[in-house]
């Protein structure tokens, strides 16, 4: 039943119910790249799946947040996720698109910002199980899963967050946060990449 009651809370939710501060949300829709044909895209895609295999997968406990927080990367976007969320990987790839234009448009400028950490903390999964779904967030930088009693590590993150996924964090620059349930809005994404 709580497997039930959570799809649904995510399926009425949708990507809607973030705070003051926070991003509300917006739709996910296809890639545009999946109806492409096999190319160097393709290959580069290859790539980054086999070196997601080989990524190892980080305990995440009750005193991960607060050490993340302190000296965990800046930029960096953190999608707590779970094995079941169908909207999960739609979601990252929106986050991980606008971190890859946000680079090429520094570029462009001249700037030097640092590529966002993109992160994704698997909440029902661990170990060789959780490395089952790295495939649906092709680019992820570090892989996490939830070590211990998932109550309790989820009030370390946010005592108000309700266990529906995706639960997605923004961390600027400068150690700003915007929190919130399914796709951050283009505005938010801006203050994250500015």
């Amino acid at each position: 039943m709580k497997l039930h009651r959570n799809v649904m809370a995510a399926v009425l939710i949708g990507s809607a119910g973030f705070s003051a501060g926070s991003f509300a949300g917006s739709s996910a829709g296809p890639s545009a790249a999946s109806s492409a044909g096999p190319s160097a895209t393709s290959q580069a895609h290859d790539h980054r799946a086999h070196s997601a295999r080989s990524m190892a997968v980080q305990a995440f406990n009750e005193d991960t947040w607060a050490k993340l927080r302190k000296t965990g990367p800046k930029p960096a976007a953190y999608l707590f996720t779970t094995t079941y969320c169908s909207a999960c990987p739609a979601v990252f790839q929106e986050v991980r698109d606008a971190a890859g234009k946000s680079k090429s448009n520094n570029e462009r400028k001249n700037k030097s910002r640092v590529r966002p950490e993109l992160i994704v903390v698997m909440m029902d999964a661990e170990g060789p199980n959780a490395l089952r779904h790295v495939a649906h967030f092709r680019g992820m930088t570090q892989l996490f899963s939830f070590d211990g009693y998932e109550p309790a590590i989820r009030s370390t993150i946010d005592p108000a967050w309700r266990n529906i996924t995706p639960y997605v964090v923004l961390v600027d620059r400068h150690g700003g946060i915007q929190t919130g349930i399914g796709s951050p809005t283009p505005q938010s994404l801006k203050r994250w990449l500015e």
